[in-house]
């Protein structure tokens, strides 16, 4: 069982409050319904990400190729199995129309 008394757990959707980023706004008076505050202040991240290394042009040919070679690699299991299954599929159909047309096949046979 849980041994923490009720309510001390934040709800779902909510952060506890040592998880909760420090660049949040805070309120620093109440408003009614007809006068909400609005956010002015653009909180932007604290460290912008790094740039891309710029790669040379045989770097690029070379992520080039590795991309293509992936891609046809894809394509092809991807076309493989849909062409197996359309093949499973097929082979079915012609099997159920032989089996459907065997009986009228026997009897011209047997009155030949």
């Amino acid at each position: 069982m849980n041994a923490e008394p009720p309510g001390s757990q934040p709800p779902e959707n909510q952060l506890p409050a040592n998880k909760l980023p420090g660049n949040l706004p805070v309120l620093t008076q109440l408003a009614s319904f007809d006068e909400l505050p609005t956010l002015t202040e653009i909180v932007a991240p604290a460290d912008p990400p790094p740039a891309a290394p710029a790669l040379s042009e045989e770097e690029m040919q070379q992520l080039l190729k590795q991309l293509e070679a992936h891609l046809d690699a894809v394509f092809t299991q991807k076309l493989n199995l849909h062409l197996e299954k359309l093949q499973r599929l097929a082979v079915k159909q012609a099997v159920s129309e032989f089996r459907a047309a065997l009986p009228q096949l026997l009897r011209d046979a047997l009155n030949k």
